[in-house]
């Protein structure tokens, strides 16, 4: 399976996200199969680590204004969450 690319934007410090912990966030597909769902966002229930190797997926963190950082982080998605239910 190819890696698949997604970014996130963190509004606090990026030290005080949750590692190798069940966490909910907003994810937008960098990669998907289908270009007409290019830049779609979802919320998902994820675990991520700084450690860029540890999970399948690519995690580029962007902060509050849209910095992008420095190097990437692994993710791996459990679920995606229906919040309009």
């Amino acid at each position: 399976m190819a890696i698949k690319e997604y970014d996130t934007y963190v509004l606090t410090d990026p030290a005080l996200v949750p590692e190798d912990k069940e966490a909910e966030m907003i994810l937008r597909d960098l990669t998907p199969s289908d270009r007409r769902y290019k830049y779609r966002s979802f919320f998902a229930s994820v675990m991520v680590s700084r450690d860029e190797k540890k999970y399948p997926d690519k995690l580029w963190v962007r902060l509050g204004r849209g910095q992008l950082q420095e190097k990437a982080w692994s993710v791996k998605i459990l679920k995606e969450v229906n919040k309009f239910q």
